[in-house]
């Protein structure tokens, strides 16, 4: 199992959604570095469980521990280690389903991998597991806003059917996991709340800014910045699709029309949402992020036990009606590790 992200600013992570306790080591960190504990929780709190009715009730703490690599708030160049508890996992809720597959999860998947199962909260393959990553993307967020002027911003742009269209934007809604426009707030919420009523979930898209790269960011084969931010975000759960720019409409028109113009002021569209041959030409990075529906759902259900015999199934537990609302913090922090890596090995090539 891969559970390392990164070659310059690498993140290993561990710990399961139900175990004691979940936790990371950032390894490539640079010294000196003043790490904020309040940004950190304050990034972590966009992704916190039982924070409103939209999102999973289970409660937990999220308190950070650090083991090293920070002195005075400094980091020392040591690799940065850092845990934090599980304090509100109730493991009998999963009880029911121990021997049985849950429709749309990766239960039948890792069991056909490792011949063992860990039920309980879906285990490694638990969103929870993503606390690690906002943890460590809030530290390489920071750094890219402070040392480069890089911004990245993600806010909920699309919910089941309901697309959001944007006039102004009003950036302090982002941090309600719904929309810059604070006028689709209502919609939102009744789309998430009739789909509860229907024990059911929905699915949404996120869409990504990255503003304040400089020309020349990524390679032109094999690791291009695109292709590194699309693999490091399908490697959360529940995306099923990036696309990149104009993405999916690029595909139904002509070239003539695609095509970005130069001129000394920059590109005239930027359809190419910022990166042409993998490479970064300067404008702002674009993104959308496609999120399935919440596998778990509590509609009866078809699947099979451990031996493979057909049966119901009913779900129980806390769950998020749309992973996508929490999905925000997640999304920003994993460009911002993917960046971080790009500029650091942009910097390591280019010594002149």
């Amino acid at each position: 199992m891969s559970n390392t992200l990164g070659t310059f600013y690498k993140v290993t992570t561990f710990g399961e959604s139900h175990g004691k306790a979940l936790g990371l080591v950032i390894d490539g960190c640079p010294s000196g570095l003043k790490i904020n504990k309040n940004y950190i929780y304050k990034q972590i709190k966009k992704r916190k469980t039982g924070s409103s009715n939209f999102v999973t009730q289970r409660s937990e703490k999220d308190e950070l521990i650090f083991l090293s690599g920070v002195y005075k708030e400094r980091t020392t160049g040591t690799p940065i280690g850092i845990i934090v508890y599980n304090t509100n996992a109730i493991s009998k809720d999963y009880f029911n389903i121990k021997n049985y597959f849950r429709p749309g999860h990766a239960d039948i998947t890792y069991y056909f991998k490792y011949k063992i199962r860990d039920y309980k909260g879906g285990g490694r393959a638990s969103a929870r597991t993503t606390l690690s990553i906002v943890i460590a993307g809030s530290i390489a967020k920071k750094s890219l806003k402070d040392f480069f002027n890089i911004r990245t911003f993600c806010y909920l742009s699309n919910i089941h059917n309901y697309f959001l269209n944007f006039k102004k934007f009003q950036y302090n809604n982002i941090k309600n996991f719904y929309s810059p426009d604070i006028k689709h707030k209502k919609n939102i919420e009744n789309i998430i709340i009739n789909s509860m009523k229907r024990s059911d979930s929905v699915g949404c898209k996120l869409t990504v800014n990255i503003s304040g790269i400089v020309p020349g960011i990524g390679t032109p084969l094999f690791s291009k910045l695109d292709s590194n931010l699309a693999k490091n975000i399908m490697d959360l759960n529940a995306v099923k699709a990036v696309e990149i720019g104009k993405g999916i409409k690029a595909s139904k028109t002509f070239g003539s029309v695609n095509n970005d113009s130069y001129f000394k002021e920059g590109f005239l569209k930027n359809d190419c949402g910022g990166v042409i041959g993998g490479i970064s030409t300067g404008n702002d990075i674009k993104l959308n992020v496609f999120f399935k529906p919440t596998s778990s759902i509590f509609k009866k259900q078809n699947t099979v036990n451990k031996l493979f015999k057909e049966s119901k199934i009913t779900i129980k537990g806390r769950h998020d009606p749309c992973v996508g609302i929490r999905a925000v913090p997640i999304i920003e922090s994993i460009v911002s590790i993917t960046v971080i890596n790009s500029i650091l090995e942009y910097k390591s090539l280019n010594f002149f």
